[in-house]
């Protein structure tokens, strides 16, 4: 994800002695292979913006972006000192130098301290090995700053290059889209999309925020972490991981995850530029990881006086405290205020317990630590719906704030208030936390879980869960991919003979039937879904196979029914009255790409992609992302792969690069016998 932007002179210059050099040349020869050889690095010149308008901007644009600039100054170049200049200005790393020799022009005065590469301008291929050294260690580079006026004017304020990278109005609009659907296999193709680019990083910055709110943990953490890639102090990047690999770490219980999170916030509360709405953030989330290693021994916990004594733990107070420091840092930020608040009342209930002292040196201490809380709780309580109330006023997003309010009211409400009505609570829940957005209510409800488990307003939390529908464990779930050959074209190769569609059906049929008796580890049928798009043949098949058999389908189109009826099915009239039968019947469950017969216009002209291509990708990375505790690929294929994209071989290849699918082949040469 890196990238490097080269400053150069283009075509044939000569020296102060009229030496030629070929700089297009040195780029092929020298530069280039060198870019290659460093592991996700792109970019070049301004030679690769193609699009009409104002080169200079562009070039501005790409020198600030660039995550590593290579200058050539083998000779005096007006164009590519003024560049390196505007370098050196704005960003303080990384540029690397390099200088051609022989060369009569001799290094200027206000660069002649600084280090650069030399290479043969007769061999310059000789020095790709020392330039690809000098690439991979300044991009990993500790060092402050590589340039000269920084060096010399350190309080001087770096340009924020996201200030400058201008994301193209077509993919923030799908990106938003894609997050309104809860579409986790578009954003992740969408990132996959955005490879390359030059606004990579920014576009993958608006994904990773939406697989954030899709609760497409894994999907995001890759976003995020390629974001870091190029800049391990971003702190957006950083609380975001700090956030990714805890849960993760809930979900997994790898030690190794945890401290990831804690080496993310420390990047953040050790830099000494960290705004205080920064440091408050990293350190609730310090206080959020000290929680949940509070009460990951009580979460199983047989009833409540069992939770309650394995709650009783140093950390919880080191937790609270954590909270408390960071709402002092910033009271604008709720969220910390109310977590301590939240941590406060599970404190004082513990206190009430003979083991309360233990964790303390003295009696005193103890008895010191409950008063506190005691006076503390309803002074914080009064400050933190201060900022509640502001936010939900003032802040674009209120979600969370309305989500704290109702977290609010389930805290302060006295107990005859809540016993008397206790819808009141029930309500505020319900009006805080849309119906599309799970994530929210995922976070409520877990907070309401460990309350409940604590035996705080446990009768409360439970008529919350019930209006919310909250339900005991489900089956485990299977989800198939179907893809498999189309009928045979008039003249082509037989594949799929017309003529042996019945066959066909059979094999199909068959597979789905052994695929939906599998059952999990406890014995129990997996619940199975099918996925399939819909070209004439097998895909058809597959849905009308599950229509009689009754096992769920989704149909995956990658633009809309209307356009793939007129574009796949031009003149055989027979499929497309199939295919709009199957689309009438799974209207409900249609899940759709794009909204034309087109590429959006940010991937227009992209070699090697077309909407069928996309459309393949998409379904594979919604499938990896569907949360399902098995996957497979099912094919109706012969075997063969020439390449090509937008068939069952691609689908297999896909499948294969992802390593989560289980595959299964139905050899579609048997129909031909």
């Amino acid at each position: 994800m890196p990238r490097v932007f080269v400053i150069r002179g283009f075509g044939v210059k000569q020296d102060g002695k009229g030496r030629s050099i070929d700089f297009d040349a040195v780029h092929a020869k020298l530069i280039a292979p060198a870019v290659q050889r460093c592991e996700g690095l792109s970019g070049g010149t301004t030679a690769e913006v193609i699009d009409a308008g104002n080169i200079r901007a562009d070039m501005f644009g790409l020198i600030i972006e660039a995550d590593i600039v290579i200058c050539d100054i083998t000779i005096h170049n007006a164009n590519v000192f003024y560049e390196l200049g505007v370098r050196h200005a704005l960003r303080k790393k990384h540029t690397v130098m390099i200088k051609g020799d022989p060369s009569a022009d001799g290094t200027p005065f206000d660069l002649s301290t600084d280090r650069y590469l030399k290479y043969s301008i007769d061999d310059p291929a000789a020095a790709v090995d020392d330039l690809v050294a000098t690439l991979r260690s300044s991009l990993h580079s500790e060092r402050e700053t590589d340039s000269p006026i920084f060096l010399m004017l350190p309080k001087l304020t770096e340009t924020d290059p996201a200030e400058v990278t201008l994301v193209p109005l077509d993919l923030s609009e799908e990106i938003e889209r894609a997050e309104r659907a809860a579409d986790r296999g578009w954003l992740r193709v969408i990132a996959e999309d955005l490879q390359g680019q030059r606004y990579e990083r920014e576009g993958l910055r608006r994904v990773g925020r939406a697989q954030w709110s899709v609760k497409d943990v894994a999907g995001a953490r890759r976003s995020w972490e390629k974001v870091r890639g190029a800049d391990q102090g971003d702190v957006e990047a950083n609380l975001a991981l700090a956030n990714l690999y805890e849960r993760e770490y809930r979900s997994t219980g790898r030690a190794s995850l945890l401290e990831l999170s804690n080496q993310a916030i420390r990047r953040i509360t050790e830099d000494s530029a960290c705004t205080p709405a920064q440091a408050a953030e990293a350190l609730a989330l310090k206080g959020r990881n000290l929680k949940t290693l509070w009460r990951l021994p009580f979460a199983n916990a047989a009833d409540v006086g069992a939770a309650r004594a394995l709650a009783l733990d140093r950390r919880a107070i080191e937790s609270y405290d954590a909270y408390r420091e960071a709402f002092e840092r910033d009271l604008n930020a709720f969220y910390p205020g109310l977590a301590a608040l939240q941590m406060g009342h599970a404190l004082l209930v513990l206190s009430e317990l003979a083991g309360w002292k233990n964790l303390f040196r003295q009696q005193r201490d103890a008895d010191r630590a409950r008063e506190d809380l005691e006076n503390e709780l309803p002074v914080l309580a009064q400050v933190v719906g201060a900022a509640v109330a502001r936010a939900q006023r003032f802040d674009a997003d209120k979600i969370w704030a309305d989500i704290a309010d109702a977290d609010l009211r389930f805290l302060t409400l006295s107990e005859d208030a809540l016993a008397a009505n206790p819808g009141l609570v029930v309500q505020a829940y319900h009006d805080a936390i849309p119906p599309d957005k799970a994530f929210a209510w995922d976070a409520a409800s877990g907070q309401l879980k460990l309350f409940a488990a604590l035996g705080i307003r446990a009768a409360t939390v439970a008529a919350v869960m019930d209006s919310f529908g909250e339900r005991g464990e489900a089956p485990g779930r299977h989800l198939v991919v179907f893809a498999g050959h189309r009928v045979d074209a008039p003249d082509a190769p037989p594949r799929f003979p017309a003529a042996v569609e019945s066959r066909a059906s059979e094999l199909i049929g068959a597979r789905l039937e052994m695929l939906s008796a599998q059952v999990d580890q406890n014995g129990r049928r997996l619940s199975m879904t099918v996925l399939a798009s819909a070209a004439r043949g097998a895909d058809l098949l597959v849905h009308e196979l599950c229509a009689d058999r009754r096992i769920p389908a989704r149909l995956c189109l990658p633009m809309p029914p209307d356009v793939v009826a007129r574009l796949a099915f031009p003149e055989a009239d027979e499929w497309r009255v199939r295919f709009q039968r199957i689309v009438r019947s799974n209207q409900a469950s249609l899940l759709q790409l794009g909204d034309g017969a087109e590429l959006p216009l940010w991937l227009q002209g992209r070699p090697g992609m077309d909407p069928w291509e996309r459309g393949n990708r998409w379904v594979m990375h919604l499938a990896d992302a569907w949360g399902a505790d098995r996957v497979t690929l099912l094919v109706l294929w012969d075997g063969h792969d020439d390449g090509a994209n937008g068939g069952t071989a691609q689908m297999v290849r896909l499948a294969r690069a992802q390593g989560s699918f289980a595959i299964e082949v139905i050899d579609s040469r048997q129909l031909l016998h």
